[in-house]
């Protein structure tokens, strides 16, 4: 009888200290977000004299 006493007794220590083990732990992700943005219109650079390479 004092044989099983024992064992469930370290049984409850041993799960005691493995819930501990991972209530302490914060588990989080962090992401870095980068948007690219589509160019648009106003973003377009106009070079003078591009358009004139046919002549």
């Amino acid at each position: 009888m004092k044989n099983k006493r024992n064992r469930i007794a370290l049984v409850a220590i041993i799960a005691a200290l493995f819930a501990s083990a991972f209530a302490a732990c914060n588990v989080y992700e962090k992401e870095e977000l980068e948007i690219r943005w589509c160019p648009q219109v106003q973003d377009t650079i106009i070079i003078p004299g591009w358009d004139d390479m046919e002549q």
